[in-house]
């Protein structure tokens, strides 16, 4: 059994970053589940389970960047920063397609990038769209949506999630 300050040899990993990224897993999986639900159901996300979701974002990054002993403070500021790119991306173009691309999807990814920082929200980000698209296409070609058929987002982060989490 492992306890604090053994050393994983397949990873690379000591216990304490082995309990992190748990905390990281269920926090984030367990926020786009409940997400999804309500993206499905409502097609729109409840501000109460963003901000339910905030504080232990913000936890889990002060954690983590507290244990990345080997970084400089630019380099803790570049993730931290990085992090935040995508739902800055996605609220950036909420605004700019007047709420075509929903708000919350954005305000989602800003929590779960907190939680994860920036290299998991990117690959979960990047396999949402891509997942989503593939969708849509079948879609189209099955004839049972056009260009102003409406997806939610969040089950296809979910899923980008899942797959990484399985990886």
């Amino acid at each position: 059994m492992l306890k604090a300050g053994d050393y994983d040899i397949h990873k690379g990993r000591n216990v304490e970053e082995m309990n992190l990224e748990i905390w990281q897993e269920i926090g984030s999986i367990g926020i786009l589940a409940i997400s999804t639900f309500w993206d499905i159901r409502f097609k729109k996300i409840p501000l109460y389970l963003m901000a339910a979701g905030i504080l232990p974002g913000l936890i889990l990054l002060g954690l983590r960047l507290g244990q990345s002993t080997g970084s400089t403070f630019g380099g803790k500021l570049m993730e931290t920063a990085g992090c935040f790119l995508p739902g800055l991306f996605l609220l950036l173009l909420s605004f700019l397609t007047e709420r075509k691309v929903g708000m919350g999807d954005g305000l989602l990814l800003l929590i779960i990038g907190a939680m994860e920082g920036a290299g998991i929200t990117g690959f979960v980000f990047c396999w949402g769209l891509f997942l989503q698209s593939l969708f849509a296409v079948v879609l189209v070609i099955l004839r049972k949506a056009d260009r102003k058929t409406e997806l939610p987002f969040v089950p296809f982060l979910l899923m980008g999630r899942l797959i990484l989490f399985v990886m």
